[in-house]
């Protein structure tokens, strides 16, 4: 039969046909293999042995072997081959999927799973090239990375591409007629990707990289973190042997955490072990508990955690260098989560200048950010971080510590400044402490300290730990604090403060002006006594006094007095009380200090009321209320609620409702949620007291809305209010779960309420 008679019969074209005769198109396509057996008239044996011939070869490039303890990954599995086998895709796109994580977290892995299991579904095979991304010498170039592919093709060019233009136009033009899976591993840059795409929708692509690929065209990205801590176990046991680690399970999870459920620090962990018969479970943990040496355990000479780790920096970029740079003094913080500011002064530069590099390191999974401006470190990427910010100098580390600590007095310092402390703020404040610190408003303020406050607690405690630490710096956070704490009604942690600061006075006399000791006695009266421990506040308290006169503080020695003055009103001694709050009123008066006055003023009127002279009672605390709406509206919020708190503490709970009801809309008016919540808190302890339970349970379910993620001490009250609430309702359940939260809280602070509410819990198990 002749050519043009062929091409009439099956309707394939005469050119065509030339072309395939002449052998320059080896592989035609499935359907005008069909045509021509139909125009040659084939039985179906002659038909199969046709496609047979013309069928071209699967391309198998050559993947990783396969890890043969692959663990868990379920859902990460089913994500990516659903979509790489069509799931959700536009009709018409080449289907790209972007695995991205950090070191050791089983990218590849993933891959190659993928891979071989969808093996069968892409007709003409797989490719695979490994990128050279991280790793030992330089990154594939793009024209590098192409004569691969090609060659996995089958193509033997007898004049290879020049250019990566004409190599990835060839690529492109031979993934135009296949149905191909390519696995794209360890990429170094999106830059280096593009040019490897094939143009074609019946082809899909993995990327694999430590750097998230941010904007690889089409790309669906997936973030591999660590593994679940069940399916981490099973890697283990994978790697140990189940009889091994099922002898002592407990100090198997604790390998894992301390693993932090990196893959490939659990696979090294479980190998260790598998080749040390002698040890136990028990003893790999000991030895990973060491973070100065459980990168040690976890590496080999040129493998390991540590190795991995440190590829991750190997970018040669100048924004690659600058991160690891930065990277590296990372190491120095010791805390559990690092603001971008803090960020800032430990590698002294601009907030606008690291921040870019933060993110260039989250790019690169060395960092993660679990909120705006908030990063934090996987434990062994710490460990890692540590080492290097240990070969700086002594005096380097120091001074980075320093800008942190220097800064953090100096925030404390704003926050005193904008909530107001009267007198003793004037006393002591100098303009060096606001140093280096941008004028922030007062919500940016106290909203920072919110999630800073607890690590300059920890942080006093590490310098205080130091072989030389910096006294003075402590007493100067702890003289800035106290408006804090009491503001958000943390006083717990404005004792451990405080007692810190007190050590440092005592160690070094001469490290703060002799007034600091006043006034860090005084607060720590007025922290101990929030936390009703009335005995240890009024000996501060009085030690305070004798300081301040001494001084001449007179301002700060009235405040002495009059807090003086109310710890003896709840250690019952009435007379004393009365004549310090009245020489503490007259004082008072006689420096026109109208804010100080009214604090007399209330202490005077829950005296009064204590020793049943109601009218007298009433009138002290309207005159406090006056005093303070003149001199100092913004301090409202701190003392009608104490206003209140006096009516109950008299017996007086008509009066407390009244006064609460009436005046919630002005403590409202200040803005300060945590005066809010403690105002309701009383409110409905007098509702609870005059058997108005309903209304009680609904301002005490809205204080604990309020309070919310603030103060635990203050979440204890009134978890213990509602719960007498609940009580009075005739719901014991309900009532004692309230009661349970508030006891572990109660424990937790180390508070005397708990053996209240203890004793709750043990009557409503009757």
């Amino acid at each position: 039969m002749s050519q043009e008679r062929l091409a009439a019969v099956s309707g394939v074209s005469v050119g065509a046909i030339k072309t395939l005769e002449a052998g320059r198109r080896r592989y035609p396509w499935v359907q005008t293999v069909d045509l021509l057996s139909a125009g040659l008239g084939l039985d179906a044996d002659k038909r199969a042995e046709l496609k047979v011939a013309a069928a071209r070869p699967k391309t198998r490039g050559r993947l990783p072997v396969d890890v043969a303890d692959f663990v868990g990954r379920a859902e990460q599995v089913a994500t990516v081959s659903n979509l790489l086998t069509g799931g959700g895709q536009a009709p018409g796109v080449v289907v790209i999927s972007a695995l991205a994580g950090m070191g050791g977290v089983g990218k590849t892995a993933l891959a190659v799973r993928v891979a071989r299991e969808l093996a069968d579904q892409f007709a003409d095979g797989v490719l695979y090239v490994n990128l050279r991304g991280f790793g030992v010498g330089d990154p594939m170039t793009p024209l590098e990375a192409l004569s691969t592919l090609l060659q996995q093709l089958g193509f033997a060019l007898q004049r290879p591409p020049e250019t990566a233009d004409a190599a990835a136009g060839t690529f492109r033009t031979a993934c135009a007629t296949r149905k191909l899976l390519v696995v794209l591993d360890n990429a170094a840059t999106v830059d280096q990707v593009i040019p490897l795409l094939p143009g074609t929708s019946t082809c899909a692509v993995i990327v694999t990289s430590r750097r998230a690929l941010v904007g690889l065209p089409g790309a669906q990205p997936l973030a591999l973190g660590v593994l679940p801590p069940d399916e981490a176990l099973a890697l283990l046991t994978s790697a140990a042997g189940h009889e091994r680690i099922q002898s002592d399970v407990h100090a198997a999870r604790e390998v894992v955490t301390l693993c932090g459920s990196l893959p490939l620090a659990l696979r090294i962990a479980g190998s260790r072990l598998a080749a040390e018969p002698t040890w136990t479970v028990a003893d790999l943990a000991r030895r990973l508990a060491d973070e100065t040496a459980r990168l040690d355990v976890l590496s080999g000479e040129e493998s390991g955690v540590r190795a991995s780790l440190a590829l991750s920096l190997t970018g040669t970029s100048a924004q690659d260098v600058a991160a690891a740079e930065v990277f590296g003094l990372l190491g120095l913080y010791e805390g559990d989560e690092l603001d971008l500011k803090v960020a800032a002064r430990l590698v002294d530069r601009p907030e606008t200048e690291i921040e870019p590099l933060l993110e260039q390191l989250i790019d690169l999974h060395l960092l993660e950010s679990p909120n705006p401006r908030r990063y934090q470190l996987h434990d062994l990427v710490r460990a890692y971080a540590r080492e290097l910010a240990a070969t700086r100098t002594a005096d380097e580390r120091t001074a980075a510590r320093d800008r942190v600590f220097a800064f953090y007095v100096a925030m404390a310092w704003q926050s005193q400044t904008k909530l107001g402390s009267g007198g003793v703020a004037r006393e002591w404040f100098s303009a060096h402490r606001l140093s280096g610190v941008e004028e922030l408003e007062s919500d940016q303020v106290m909203n920072w300290l919110d999630a800073e406050a607890s690590e300059f607690l920890a942080a006093a405690g590490r310098m205080m730990a130091r072989p030389n630490p910096d006294r003075g710096a402590v007493v100067g956070l702890a003289t800035g604090m106290p408006a804090f704490w009491f503001h958000r009604h943390r006083q717990t942690e404005g004792v451990q403060l405080g007692e810190l600061a007190l050590t440092s006075l005592q160690e070094d006399p001469a490290c703060a002006p002799p007034l600091a000791a006043a006034l860090i006695r005084y607060n720590l009266g007025q922290h101990y006594s929030a936390r009703s421990d009335f005995e240890t506040a009024s000996a501060h308290l009085r030690a305070a006094i004798e300081v301040s006169a001494a001084q001449g503080d007179e301002p700060l020695s009235i405040l002495c007095m009059l807090e003086l003055a109310h710890c003896l009103e709840r250690l019952n001694q009435l007379d004393e009380g009365t004549r310090l709050a009245r020489a503490g009123r007259e004082l008072a008066q006689s420096i026109a200090d109208e804010m100080i006055e009214s604090e007399a003023q209330l202490i005077l009127g829950v005296l009064a009321g204590r020793q049943g002279r109601a009218a007298e009672q009433d009138e002290s605390f309207g005159l406090a209320a006056s005093l303070m709406r003149r001199s100092s509206p913004a301090h409202l919020d701190w003392l009608l609620p104490a206003i209140g708190e006096g009516y109950l503490r008299c017996g007086r709970a008509d009066s407390a409702r009244s006064w609460l009801r009436e005046r919630l809309a002005e403590v409202e008016a200040c803005g300060n949620k945590s005066a809010v919540a403690e105002h309701l808190q009383h409110l409905g302890s007098a509702e609870i007291l005059v058997g108005s339970y309903d209304a009680a349970r609904i301002v005490l379910t809205e204080a604990l809305d309020l309070n919310l993620g603030n103060s635990g001490e203050l979440e204890a009250g009134i978890r213990h209010q509602l719960g007498r609430a609940l009580g009075g309702l005739g719901e014991a359940g309900p009532a004692r779960e309230q009661w349970s939260l508030a006891l572990e809280l109660y424990r937790r602070y180390g508070l005397p309420q708990a053996d209240e509410v203890s004793s709750l819990l043990g009557d409503s198990s009757d």
